[in-house]
């Protein structure tokens, strides 16, 4: 429901007004005179105000001069007296969308209003378009520093060099893949994506490079699948160093051979992977092979965290809720202040991916107006009283909440020799729990049915 705020004191024509937009579903406050006016407006926001240029103890100039100060987007619409053409001048000078003069059919005036919120609709559509740089990347900000990013990631698509994208968990460094591959001319092929954690270390390696089992093919890998086109190795950081050696080698020779095969197999594949780790002291403790950082890193993007770009932050809530409205049919107009104030300070550990689950369960607990700043639930970590904490090595340190979680499955996981209905016990979770978990984070082993090959029989 649209707020509208109307100025006028002449009891009449301001009665007359809130009764026209109260029948035709606007939530509409009065006022009087231009002092009460300026109160309403430091104290709250309106979707439009409506005011006569002449009011008792402050004039509507004063009026519109401070909802545009307290928001640039803010509609105004004056009314003024037959044949003040010099106030309509001025009132549109400092903003003023539109103005009417007195005497004036109701109709008209309702019009006007109609027409000021399908020109404000139409501005943000625009405006939106105008940040979303690359059609379906949803890649959308306003901050210098993603804009260089993109620029690099630009040029670097046009040449055959590896790529390594930095960044923390939720900064979108798998939409910087996606930007370079289909900006690339590999793009007429496929973009083969392998997330690093979510296979056992043995598993890992057939879906990386397939395999064979005398000498009849079980597998193709993914490095085999992205022939002419691109593969994109997220959170490289976690491959075993089995794995590291035999992918350096890959990536040099563009040749390799199944696990368990004997025959090279050549293709013409580019390598772009992303971490989140520091694969620099990793390589440093033994963990990461160095000649396979040096060759990953031919180009070294870094995407920075959502903290480090509040520029983005309510472009991106912004855009986030109107996908959010859009798919549960709920008619939302935005945040308050209180609201946009509360998603800028906030420092976002879990980057785009914690505002983007922020705003949709917002959409969910909002039901018409403004999103309020009470109605965002930031995520907090709280310890859960029932779950036992796995037993084994300790988690890396530095890792975000959704890394801990995902290394902690894995863990149990392998614990339990991948019996997913040992490792939920071990975590103290149900097996549902456990399995939802398992598709969320992509988790596969061989062992498991729905994953065993139709030629093994079983």
């Amino acid at each position: 429901m649209k707020r509208l705020f109307i100025v006028e004191d002449e009891k009449i024509l301001r009665e007359n007004l809130a009764e026209l937009f109260v029948q035709k579903g606007y939530a509409v406050e009065l006022a009087p005179q231009g002092r009460g006016a300026l109160a309403r407006i430091e104290e709250e926001r309106f979707d439009l105000v409506i005011a006569d240029v002449r009011l008792p103890k402050a004039s509507g100039l004063e009026v519109l001069r401070l909802a545009r100060m307290k928001d640039e987007g803010a509609l105004v619409l004056v009314m003024t007296a037959y044949g003040s053409v010099d106030s309509a001048v001025e009132a549109m000078r400092w903003g003023a969308y539109d103005y009417i003069q007195k005497p004036f059919e109701l109709e008209e005036l309702e019009m006007k209003v109609m027409r000021a919120f399908e020109r404000q609709r139409e501005s943000r559509v625009l405006e939106a378009l105008k940040t979303r740089e690359l059609d379906g990347a949803d890649i959308v900000f306003e901050s210098p520093r993603m804009r260089e990013v993109l620029a690099l990631a630009r040029r670097t698509a046009k040449t055959k060099a590896t790529v390594l994208i930095t960044g923390e968990t939720g900064t979108g460094k798998e939409k910087i893949a996606e930007v370079i591959h289909r900006e690339s001319w590999r793009s007429e092929h496929g973009l083969v994506k392998l997330n690093c954690t979510a296979f056992s270390p043995d598993a890992l390696e057939g879906e990386l490079f397939g395999t064979e089992t005398g000498g009849r093919l079980r597998k193709v890998g993914r490095f085999e699948l992205a022939d002419e086109g691109t593969l994109f190795l997220d959170e490289i950081g976690h491959l075993p160093a089995p794995s590291q050696t035999r992918l350096l080698r890959a990536i040099q020779d563009q040749e390799f051979e199944r696990i368990g095969g004997s025959k090279a197999i050549k293709v013409d594949v580019r390598v772009v992977a992303s971490t989140n780790r520091n694969l620099e002291e990793a390589a440093g403790s033994g963990e990461f092979q160095r000649e396979l950082l040096q060759r990953l890193s031919i180009v070294d993007i870094r995407v920075p965290p959502l903290r480090e770009r509040k520029e983005d932050i309510l472009t991106l809530a912004r855009m986030f809720l109107e996908r959010y409205c859009r798919e549960m049919h709920r008619p939302l107009d935005g945040f308050t202040q209180d609201a946009e104030r509360l998603l800028v300070e906030h420092s976002w550990p879990g980057n785009v991916r914690e505002l983007n689950t922020a705003i949709e369960r917002s959409v969910l607990m909002a039901d018409r107006g403004r999103i309020s700043a009470d109605q965002i639930s930031l995520f907090e970590v709280r310890p859960r009283a029932h779950a036992r904490r796995p037993m084994g090595e300790p988690l890396p340190a530095g890792m975000e909440l959704e890394e801990l979680e995902r290394e902690a499955i894995r863990q149990a996981l392998e614990r339990a020799n991948w019996v997913q209905r040992k490792a939920a016990e071990s975590l103290g979770v149900s097996s549902r729990v456990m399995n939802y978990k398992i598709r969320k984070y992509n988790f596969r082993n061989p062992r498991w049915r729905r994953y065993r090959s139709p030629e093994s029989g079983s």
